[in-house]
């Protein structure tokens, strides 16, 4: 719980009005529940809400029982209010399907998904909310790729590029993309939002993208916004495996 504090006191540091998390765990273990975005929200003072569509044991080490079950989702805090929210499934690669296409460079290629761990195609899904600023509703989308299978990540964020196009007005995408900007996969996206490190002058490929070590993966992408800031806050030092990406918007 220590580590919770310290991304409690990081997230406060910043004074957000919205907050998008990925990774977050609700677990039950042993007959206890602990939800870390409701526990990060009420520490905060702000609205949650929690996304996830799989659930994976618990396993004690010594016996090798189950003790209780988990889900990694999506999470959004806000200082606004939330006037209405919903998950998207995101779609998850057939047993037949290839991790990546037959001559790639990449790892897995040519490999199919039923011959690898079941955890390379664990369900993923974006969190929706509408949120309302005082001057109208705003869409913020907090999403997560997968982190295995170009292929898998393009239908990801097609499916993510289609749902935009049923929703109105104003609209920020936030989360672990698992690609650079310049991905082919992530053209879905890019074909309809606009970049926010690129609206403020920074390069597809510039070391102030690089969020988790040598990776630039963790993306604000907008829609109908004004981008006056946005940057990779390395002051949060090692509170997370990946640095936050700060954004000031207007409308």
């Amino acid at each position: 719980m220590a580590r919770l504090e310290r991304i409690g006191d990081t997230i406060a540091g910043f004074e957000p009005d919205v907050v998008a998390l990925q990774e977050v765990p609700l677990m039950t273990v042993d007959g206890v529940t602990t939800d870390m975005a409701g526990e990060l929200g009420r520490a905060l003072g702000l609205e949650q809400r929690y996304a996830a569509v799989h659930h994976l044991p618990v396993i004690e080490p010594e016996s090798g029982a189950a003790v209780g079950a988990y889900m990694w989702g999506n999470a959004i805090l806000s200082r606004l209010r939330i006037r209405s929210s919903r998950t998207i499934a995101l779609p998850i690669s057939a047993d037949d399907d290839l991790v990546e296409p037959d001559g790639s460079d990449r790892e897995l290629a040519g490999v199919r998904y039923r011959d690898v761990e079941p955890g390379m195609r664990e369900g993923r899904c974006a969190l929706v909310c509408t949120i309302d600023d005082g001057s109208g509703p705003i869409n913020v989308l907090s999403t997560h790729l997968t982190y295995i299978g170009s292929t898998q990540r393009r239908r990801q964020a097609e499916a993510i590029a289609e749902s935009v196009t049923t929703l109105d007005g104003p609209l920020v995408l936030l989360g672990d993309l698992n690609a650079p900007i310049h991905a082919g996969e992530l053209a879905p996206l890019r074909e309809s939002l606009t970049d926010a490190f690129l609206a403020v002058g920074v390069a597809p490929v510039h070391e102030r993208r690089l969020s988790c070590g040598d990776a630039a993966i963790d993306h604000v992408l907008v829609r109908d916004l004004t981008t006056v800031s946005c940057r990779v806050a390395t002051e949060a030092g090692d509170v997370s495996d990946h640095w936050p990406v700060v954004a000031v918007l207007e409308q």
